[in-house]
């Protein structure tokens, strides 16, 4: 049992992950047929992985409307709206338009998916607005600096704002579109560069301890 739990899994991961690597090192048709491959079974597991989340959202939410517990009802919303969408969507063959008439596909996300997609977003701002308030208490040089930024940013975007910056800040010569231009192709991107850089380096030792069995929580608790 412990052979089939635990050690054949691991070598299944650590022969794949070995092959996977060294396939973007040789590059011959044996490794990008490889590759292929991989990108298929990627697709396959990635469509049971999301069948299995569908399975668990509805079986979690259907636990919730049989014991009534708190909030049930919304659970209901869940199964609703997943109607409303999947049985337009296999009715219409998924086309939302047919003959320049719009499809009942169509019609759900016009009328239903959209809307509750700009109330979400519009529920987040406040939650945004909440966040970026706790930020900017400047209590170091780098809250001084995320606040100045923002702030020039904030000012740009408005007609007031621009008129500030002209009577205010126009003997520097610089308009503030310029200032926002600088701020967004310099900083901005240095910054993003470099947690796209931490975030792949971290992605790389992640994949190594993976694949020499050092991170092994993918096998389950056991």
């Amino acid at each position: 049992m412990k052979l089939i739990k635990k050690h054949i899994p691991l070598a299944i991961v650590v022969v794949t992950g070995l092959f996977t690597v060294a396939s973007y090192y040789i590059p011959n048709k044996t490794s990008v047929d490889y590759l292929e491959m991989i990108n298929k079974w990627e697709n396959i597991v990635s469509a049971f992985a999301f069948l299995l989340g569908l399975i668990s959202l509805f079986y979690s939410h259907f636990g919730k409307i049989s014991r009534r517990t708190d909030g049930w009802g919304y659970s209901l919303f869940v199964f609703i709206g997943f109607a409303a969408m999947v049985v337009p969507a296999v009715l219409t063959n998924g086309r939302q338009m047919v003959d320049g008439q719009v499809t009942s596909l169509g019609w759900s996300f016009r009328s239903i998916y959209n809307p509750l997609s700009a109330t979400m977003f519009a529920v987040l701002a406040f939650y945004i607005v909440s966040t970026a308030y706790r930020s900017f208490r400047i209590k170091s040089a780098q809250a001084l600096v995320l606040f100045v930024a923002a702030f020039i940013l904030i000012l740009g975007k408005v007609p007031l704002g621009q008129i500030i910056w002209s009577r205010v800040m126009g003997w520097t010569h610089y308009g503030v579109d310029q200032v926002i231009e600088w701020i967004m192709s310099v900083p901005a991107v240095a910054g993003k560069r470099g947690i796209m850089i931490g975030i792949a380096i971290g992605t790389v030792v992640t994949s190594l301890k993976i694949i020499f069995g050092i991170e092994r929580q993918y096998m389950g608790k056991d």
